[in-house]
């Protein structure tokens, strides 16, 4: 990657905008793009699902919008769609996830901050402000907490990297409110994977990035994240727990400094106190999801004494039939 210093402006930042079926949030967040207080070069939406095109076309006069449609759907696949549309005359490129809303000074803190940092920086993050992180010395036990935010842990647990009061050094970047280079995007493809919901594909995506070039959380370019969980309200919670826990085993396999140990250790934490709740709480749902963290370990660690690939795992047409 080249090192040497450039100074970016606004226009240098092509925004890609994956969403489906989220028309609402969709011109939440335009409204917020429209409010900055400068303007960025493009702002790419890649719909997945029903047509949200006469609300973005509706921002026409004053956003550099374009729409484009990708079908069959995949956030993977469509930031990958949005990439594939732009040039080396575009920098800087950031993702947005469709329910991201952009205080008014986001943009220009950005840039501000792409001017300061190293000029080997690959990744900047936005601040998103509305979800709190605490530390807590129960949760670091079993390697599910750390008083440092932004490290990924032994476990493949990544703690939080915002809210923050100050600029952060990161060993991972969320995937949703994030601006790269756009030559660091080139040299690191994204595979891939087809799965209605690709928990952990950050992660899996930054953390090689970070052990190469420094990421970093700008404190001033603050978001809000107004979380839409409909996933859950398409998704039985056994399909949510089995499919975090293989996303993440493959991630803790993919890398030699982090321990299985360690993770097994952490699920089952995890499982035990899912149980637990939902025994106390009458909740079917902490029992279902606890379920499926089983189902899910019981096939990760099945396909790695067969020395299985885990990636093939990840996809969904693999795992249905193995159901």
């Amino acid at each position: 990657m080249n090192s040497s210093r450039q100074i970016y402006t606004a226009k240098d930042i092509a925004f890609i905008i994956p969403t489906k079926d989220r028309p609402d949030k969709m011109k939440n967040l335009l409204d917020s793009l429209a409010r900055q207080t400068i303007g960025c070069g493009r702002i790419i939406i890649v719909d997945g699902g029903r047509s949200v095109k006469d609300i973005v076309m509706g921002f026409a006069d004053s956003l550099p919008v374009e729409y484009y449609e990708c079908h069959p759907p995949g956030q993977i696949r469509q930031r990958n769609m949005g990439i594939s549309v732009i040039d080396a005359r575009t920098p800087l490129v950031g993702f947005l996830d469709d329910d991201i809303v952009l205080e008014s000074r986001a943009i220009e803190a950005m840039v501000a901050f792409w001017n300061k940092c190293e000029p080997d920086t690959a990744g900047v993050s936005f601040n998103i402000i509305n979800n709190p992180y605490r530390h807590s010395w129960i949760r670091a036990i079993i390697g599910m907490s750390s008083p440092q935010q932004g490290q990924v842990l032994r476990s493949g647990y990544n703690v939080a990297t915002s809210p923050v009061v100050s600029d952060l050094k990161a060993q991972w970047l969320c995937g949703g409110a994030t601006v790269w280079k756009r030559e660091i995007l080139m040299e690191y493809i994204n595979k891939e994977i087809y799965a209605r919901w690709a928990i952990c594909e950050d992660l899996i995506f930054s953390y090689p990035i970070g052990k190469k070039y420094p990421l970093y959380v700008c404190a001033d370019a603050k978001v809000r994240h107004e979380h839409v969980y409909d996933h859950m309200a398409k998704m039985k919670y056994r399909y949510y727990g089995r499919t975090v826990t293989l996303w993440r085993l493959y991630f803790v396999e993919s890398h030699i400094e982090l321990s299985r140990a360690f993770y097994l250790w952490m699920l089952l934490g995890q499982i035990i106190a899912r149980c637990i709740s939902g025994i106390i709480s009458f909740r079917a749902s902490d029992i279902e999801y606890a379920v499926g963290q089983i189902e899910g370990v019981v096939i990760g660690l099945t396909a790695i004494l067969r020395g299985s690939n885990l990636l093939s795992l990840l996809n969904e047409d693999t795992i249905s039939k193995q159901k």
